[in-house]
């Protein structure tokens, strides 16, 4: 898809090369105008025609500090804000929603509406970002995912079908990586505040949709790799689904509910609802919904 007619026309007279266009072009798709004014201050000075893709490389982390400073005091007074990430099919002309849930102890309770990274209709995700701006820029710089809100150390997504008021957790996954080594250690004394991200994404994500009275899906680590899967190089190892399925068994617990199997009538429910993706979908259809989620009962 082009850029909107009067960007690519200042794009074309100062002869940006085509690559570089299309390295801008899939990130003002994801995060918006803001994109393109780093990028013009980039280019200040410099041959227009001679800016690589190489050149866009430091975009998202000035976008982070700047949609950080923006929002951070918003979500401290509990006012919503536009998402980071916009959904795909917007073609970067506008945002997801952001609302904030909660102060916690160890951040703020976001809640995001078709604000994860890819721009998937009908998504929710659940974030704790970090009560400190320099915290949450800190976090939203380092290395990772970072599908999500930035200033997040991971997150809980899903899908929620409001008509049917049925909802598909499918991912319970770090915004960044653990720090090891000289990977992450601007955030080590960060990370260590928020290592419980998991089971605190995950409690927050269901006890919120129970509140909605959503019929709730979760993923079985055995499902992950049929999900979401896409690269045979980085496979779903059997470590990380069972530390998914442990996460969900903690998350269950310390909110007195139960992990069941979806009865035949659900498992139709489900097919007739728009929470699974094709991947997911075509393994129920040929495994059954049993193999792959449980219901959480209340």
């Amino acid at each position: 898809m082009p850029f909107p007619e009067h960007i690519a026309a200042v794009l074309d007279h100062y002869r940006v090369p085509a690559d570089t266009k299309a390295a801008l072009y899939d990130l003002y798709v994801s995060m918006g105008d803001e994109v393109l004014e780093v990028f013009s201050e980039l280019a200040e000075g410099v041959v227009a025609s001679k800016l690589s893709p190489d050149d866009t490389l430091t975009i998202r982390e000035r976008v982070v500090e700047r949609y950080l400073t923006r929002s951070h005091p918003q979500w401290l007074e509990h006012k919503p804000t536009p998402s980071f990430w916009h959904p795909r099919e917007l073609e970067g002309r506008a945002s997801g929603l952001v609302v904030p849930l909660a102060t916690v102890s160890n951040g703020i309770l976001l809640l995001g509406r078709n604000a994860h990274f890819g721009g998937r209709a009908g998504t929710i995700s659940f974030d704790i970002v970090a009560s400190s701006l320099d915290d949450a820029i800190a976090i939203g710089k380092a290395v990772g995912q970072q599908h999500t809100m930035p200033g997040s150390v991971g997150e809980t997504s899903g899908t929620l079908d409001v008509p049917g008021s049925i909802a598909m957790i499918w991912e319970v996954q770090p915004n960044v990586y653990k720090p090891s080594g000289d990977r992450n250690r601007a955030i080590a004394k960060i990370y260590r505040k928020h290592r419980n991200w998991h089971v605190d994404t995950l409690t927050a994500a269901l006890r919120w949709l129970h509140a909605q009275n959503a019929m709730t899906f979760v993923l079985r680590g055995d499902a992950l790799a049929p999900t979401h899967e896409v690269n045979p190089q980085k496979p779903v190892s059997e470590t990380i689904a069972s530390h998914h399925d442990r996460t969900v068994a903690e998350a269950a617990s310390a909110l007195s509910a139960t992990l069941v199997a979806p009865a035949n009538d659900e498992e139709f429910l489900l097919l007739e609802s728009s929470v699974m993706n094709h991947a997911l979908r075509k393994h129920v259809l040929q495994h059954g919904a049993e193999s792959a989620m449980w219901r959480v009962a209340f």
